[in-house]
């Protein structure tokens, strides 16, 4: 088991700093059209729209990556408060992977 410090070190390395490099945007974009039934594959599309609208892909990212750090902010305070029946958090992500996404 990694130590506190190391799980931070971990969600900026893996989840947070990528989202810095404008490649990703093709990645999603990709992954998008090679799942069209995925979670979140709407993106792809909006992605390619707010390009073509004029938006910087270096502004892009730096607006995905403030979102994934207030989200991954987020989780991390919620599994502390209120966090979990006898802090069972383990799998949590399975749980959020097969609900069904939030509609407006």
């Amino acid at each position: 088991m990694a130590s506190r410090e190391d799980l931070v070190e971990h969600l900026w390395r893996e989840i947070i700093n990528p989202l810095a490099d404008p490649s990703t945007l093709d990645n999603i974009v990709a992954n998008c059209k090679r799942n069209p039934d995925g979670s979140f594959a709407e993106v792809g599309p909006a992605i390619e729209r707010v390009l073509a609208a004029g938006v910087s892909p270096e502004d892009l990212c730096l607006i995905s990556r403030s979102a994934t750090y207030e989200a991954v902010f987020g989780t991390l305070y919620a599994i502390g408060d209120p966090g979990a029946d006898n802090n069972d958090v383990f799998g949590l992500y399975e749980i959020l992977a097969t609900s069904p996404s939030a509609k407006w």
